[in-house]
């Protein structure tokens, strides 16, 4: 049996595939950033999710996530599955690498993460030869679900949003205090979650003057923070995965044209196209 996983902020989508058979079973968990959990709580999350008699004929697991770009959060990743699967081998490789396999495919391109957190590469077909910087949630993550959040969350508080926004946001939200909000910030895990989690809110305001220039904002700082550096030498297409990509493709479409940057496809999840890219390794169609 062979163990693929994407693993974001919020959610770890997992196949366990099994070669012989070709049969795929999909499961989901919590995410298992290596920032927000460590190497117990990703053997538990693992062994809850998954049967012992599984996890022992586990033979590779290849886990693509958020977090995973130094050697010491991959360790911690390793760690904690290596706990679990005990008799695999196991591959951590950093999500961005998971958006150039299914962005991009063997073709070179720029491969962008928009979820709770963003991200972008330069992929050449097969392997990353330059990517953006990634401060996180606190000093960066433009045109994330935790950005856009943050957008929203400083333009209520500071009552500039419009009237009907804000009724709107306290109808939705009537506890939401600033105290609650620093609370959730500074003194509850994973505060990137907390602030993503009001995309929805956002999502059904997008049409909104206000909202929507909110969104093309953030955006566009996602541009001039990582694709203009990145388009420099060569204008490559640019595709995206995650949910705030699809949520708002129509938006985002309009920033790239409005830059001139050519988009190409946008996908809400990689972990489909993870499984045909093991599958076209191993030679089974």
């Amino acid at each position: 049996m062979i163990l693929i996983a994407d693993s974001g902020s919020t959610k770890t989508d997992w196949v366990l595939w099994i070669p012989a058979t070709n049969e795929t079973f999909n499961y989901q968990t919590k995410g298992l950033n290596p920032y927000f959990v460590n190497s117990s709580e990703i053997a538990k999350v693992i062994q809850d999710c998954f049967s012992v008699d599984d996890l022992q004929q586990v033979k590779q697991v290849f886990f693509y996530g958020s977090g995973c770009g130094s050697v010491d959060s991959k360790a911690i990743v390793q760690l904690g599955i290596s706990n679990s699967c005990k008799h695999a081998q196991i591959i951590v490789e950093h999500d961005l690498m998971a958006a150039a396999h299914a962005c991009c495919g063997e073709e070179e391109g720029v491969a962008c993460i928009l979820g709770t957190g963003s991200n972008a590469c330069v992929f050449d077909g097969t392997k990353i030869i330059a990517e953006g910087v990634s401060y996180g949630y606190v000093m960066g993550d433009e045109g994330s679900g935790n950005h856009l959040g943050r957008m929203l969350l400083k333009s209520v508080f500071s009552r500039k949003a419009p009237r009907e926004i804000l009724d709107a946001f306290y109808e939705r939200y009537p506890r939401m205090e600033l105290s609650l909000l620093l609370n959730q910030l500074y003194n509850i895990p994973n505060p990137n979650r907390f602030l993503a989690s009001f995309s929805p809110f956002i999502l059904s305001f997008q049409k909104h003057s206000f909202v929507k220039a909110l969104i093309y904002r953030s955006f566009n700082e996602f541009v001039d923070e990582f694709l203009v550096d990145l388009l420099k030498e060569k204008s490559y297409t640019v595709s995206f995965q995650g949910s705030i990509a699809w949520s708002y493709r129509t938006i985002l479409a309009e920033v790239l044209n409005d830059r001139n940057i050519v988009m190409g496809q946008v996908i809400r999840q990689p972990i489909d196209s993870l499984v045909e890219y093991h599958r076209m390794i191993h030679k089974i169609s």
